[in-house]
């Protein structure tokens, strides 16, 4: 699988995506390579493997959901709530994922509207 970004592209896009709102807790990209970044003062629930094993996870959902796509149309995020958090999942490329999780307590629209724009931002 091809790197579908440099490592300075990706740090500067996970900063991005934390800045839209301080109840990010962690976002993630996985595009065959692994890299993630917490919230300034958060503790994670998960591991490092805990968090790269759901992300390959989640990226062999969207192929799923990219097969399915002729019915329904092309999919745009994913999300699933937790007793402790959101997870929202979204495309990076054909190759990728984005996970973002976060407080209970955010407008999962605006949120998902916002990191879109910073993905084709730094991805377009």
């Amino acid at each position: 699988m091809s790197e579908l970004i440099s490592y300075n592209e990706c740090g500067e896009f996970l900063d991005e995506v934390l800045k839209v709102d301080q109840n990010i807790r962690l976002t993630a990209i996985h595009d065959g390579q692994f890299r993630a970044k917490y919230q300034k003062g958060i503790d994670g629930y998960f591991d490092k493997e805990e968090i790269k094993l759901s992300l390959i996870e989640a990226q062999n959902r969207w192929d799923l959901r990219k097969k399915m796509s002729f019915k329904i149309g092309e999919p745009k995020f994913a999300m699933a709530q937790y007793d402790k958090v959101i997870r929202i999942t979204i495309p990076l490329g054909n190759e990728g994922v984005i996970l973002v999780t976060t407080e209970l307590d955010v407008d999962v629209n605006k949120l998902v509207e916002e990191i879109i724009e910073i993905r084709t931002k730094f991805f377009s």
